[in-house]
């Protein structure tokens, strides 16, 4: 086994930075720091850690977040008192959307969103490095990009996104196996979907950062895969700052608050209190007062 060598300590960092740019004070979006998106349902890779390594688990489906959905979160953005993240990442890989650029220049626009993305750099980096740059000039803040083949993938994406000064942070993921994906880099049971575990204790996520699905759902987390929590409303439907708000979600974290894990979260291998205490500690203060 090539033990890979991963700064936790650098992870949780970038994380905590990430939570500390936004409004978390907000009236719209109390204790909310980050907005992930899951813009599309396909990825060219079957990595052994995550639940597309079979078919039958979590198949690829051609299936796209359609640009109204981008169009409406910010005008509900730019209409609230909310700033902070927006992060492309999900379940698929962000550049099978055939409109990703589009997706990146509605976000962009905005002033109130720090727009970040995550992508294995098959094609952003090693094949279409011109859009990542049209990307970085149209409002995408920075990209994350995982490498899980080797060190000279790792190396040779390095030149190539230094060569166009691209903003952006290069991660070792190296795909040795699952069980190597979680010595060495912390990765989880994604919800239950990689194996089952017995799992007790407070979750800060639902207290600081929500998920849009690809059809304007908002659902639980980036661990519900399968989404067993449920949709708790369609932004396009429902304004986000009441689902954000709402008593679906209120209940799942009144669950946490009394370090009680039930549903998909009582299967999660996620520690998830490494950031985002803050957020929690404005919930509970709120949930108390009334």
């Amino acid at each position: 086994m090539n033990v890979v060598e991963f700064d936790l300590v650098k992870h949780i960092d970038t994380r905590t930075n990430r939570y500390k740019r936004s409004n978390i004070r907000s009236n719209s979006f109390p204790g909310l720091a980050t907005i992930e998106l899951n813009i599309s349902e396909l990825c060219n890779r079957t990595c052994s850690f995550c639940p597309r390594f079979d078919p039958k688990v979590y198949p690829n489906q051609k299936q796209f977040m359609d640009l109204k959905i981008v169009r409406s979160l910010v005008k509900q953005i730019d209409n609230s008192d909310w700033n902070g993240n927006v992060h492309l990442s999900g379940f698929g890989e962000p550049h099978s959307h055939p409109q990703l650029l589009d997706i990146v220049k509605i976000l962009g626009k905005s002033s109130k969103v720090y727009l970040e993305l995550t992508t294995n750099g098959d094609r952003l980096v090693d094949k279409d490095i011109n859009e990542l740059v049209d990307c970085l000039n149209n409002g995408l803040d920075i990209v994350n990009v995982d490498c899980y083949d080797n060190e000279e993938q790792y190396q040779n994406r390095k030149l190539i996104l230094d060569s166009v000064n691209a903003r952006y942070t290069l991660r070792k993921y190296f795909d040795t196996g699952m069980a190597d994906a979680v010595l060495n880099y912390g990765f989880t049971n994604r919800g239950g979907t990689m194996g089952e575990v017995a799992s007790t204790g407070t979750c800060h996520l639902p207290f600081y950062k929500t998920m849009i699905d690809w059809n304007g759902n908002v659902i639980l987390c980036c661990s519900d895969w399968h989404r067993e929590a449920g949709s708790f409303g369609n932004i396009l439907k429902y304004p986000l700052t009441d689902i954000w708000n709402g008593s679906i979600i209120k209940k799942i974290r009144e669950s946490l608050l009394d370090s009680q894990r039930v549903g998909v979260c009582s299967k999660c291998s996620m520690n998830g209190t490494k950031v985002g205490k803050p957020s929690l500690k404005l919930w509970r203060k709120s949930y108390e007062a009334k």
